[in-house]
């Protein structure tokens, strides 16, 4: 509701701002014609090209220019001087002045003195441009790697989360080591003491760490489809059975397919591997270490743990 209290009031001033320049620059009379003059439809559909083109030149506003938007993320944390300005951003005040004079302009940057602060319309769009821009940071790291991705499994909910995977790596498989589990994932297992991994895939990780490892207090929680759990359950049996008698081990079958080749998360990284569009499973993971990273993996592998069944011993 603020966000739209806001807009309105931004359209309010931008279309009386227009009008007031418009009749200056053409020298024509400011009375107002009656509203009754114009027909209904002529409004609305006059209103809604107003609207369209407000929208367009405020995203180009916030956008088009990388000054313009490193000033209001920049404000995003409190008024600013010109000279904290300048030495922050590290530009010049001649190349900064334009800009805010552009801002000012558009009712998103306020002057008190010698401090720039955000409008409170510009404190919500800053507020919703800031998850966009790390969005586009995560795609544009390693577009290739994304647009090759099936990511219809995910739901809004995480997809619209994609921003909290920043900062990740891409991880490639060694060309020497194909059918070797990766020695960075093994490097952060080993350290690990409780991992939730999600599979759709058969991993090496399974028979080679998940079910040999003898320790106790290491608690590990495997979520799988039934394909993957016939293949444990008719080749390594023995393994499964003797993982199921430990502590602090959980199975769960997943009933479905799914387009998540791999997700392991624990206390110490995240590691995701998706199937390409053309459903094949290239080895390509993003590793990720930040406290937000984390919480996306662990909420996504919980999300498909709540519509699997577990298996007991």
């Amino acid at each position: 509701m603020r966000l739209k209290h806001y807009f309105k009031k931004y359209l309010n001033q931008r279309y009386l701002y227009t009008v007031s320049i418009n009749n200056r620059l053409k020298g024509v009379s400011r009375k107002k014609k009656s509203k009754n003059s114009i027909p209904a439809k002529a409004r609305v559909w006059k209103m809604k090209k107003k609207v369209k083109t407000m929208n367009r030149m405020l995203i180009d506003l916030l956008f088009m220019s990388q000054k313009r938007r490193d000033l209001l993320l920049l404000l995003k944390d409190g008024g600013r001087t010109m000279e904290e300005i300048v030495n922050l951003l590290n530009v010049t005040p001649t190349g900064m002045l334009p800009q805010i004079k552009k801002l000012k302009e558009e009712f998103l940057v306020h002057q008190d003195d010698k401090e720039y602060s955000l409008t409170p319309l510009a404190e919500i769009l800053v507020e919703k441009m800031q998850p966009l821009l790390d969005t586009l940071e995560v795609i544009e790291g390693h577009k290739n790697f994304w647009q090759e991705r099936d990511l219809s499994d995910l739901s809004p909910a995480f997809l619209r989360r994609l921003n909290e995977l920043k900062p990740y790596s891409l991880v490639k498989p060694d060309p020497d080591k194909i059918f070797e589990t990766s020695a960075i994932f093994l490097k952060n297992i080993e350290k690990s003491k409780n991992i939730l991994s999600l599979s759709s895939i058969f991993h090496p990780a399974f028979p080679e760490y998940f079910l040999r490892i003898e320790d106790d207090n290491v608690g590990i929680t495997l979520i799988v489809t039934k394909r993957i759990y016939k293949r444990l359950e008719n080749d390594f049996e023995e393994e499964l059975k003797l993982y199921l008698t430990r502590k602090n081990r959980q199975l769960f079958v997943y009933a479905e397919e799914m387009k998540i080749a791999m997700l392991t998360k624990t206390e110490c990284f995240m590691m995701a591997d998706f199937l390409t569009w053309k459903g094949t499973y290239d080895q390509e993971s993003i590793i990720a270490s930040e406290p937000a990273s984390l919480k996306w993996a662990e909420e996504l592998i919980l999300h498909y743990k709540g519509q699997a069944q577990e298996i007991k011993e």
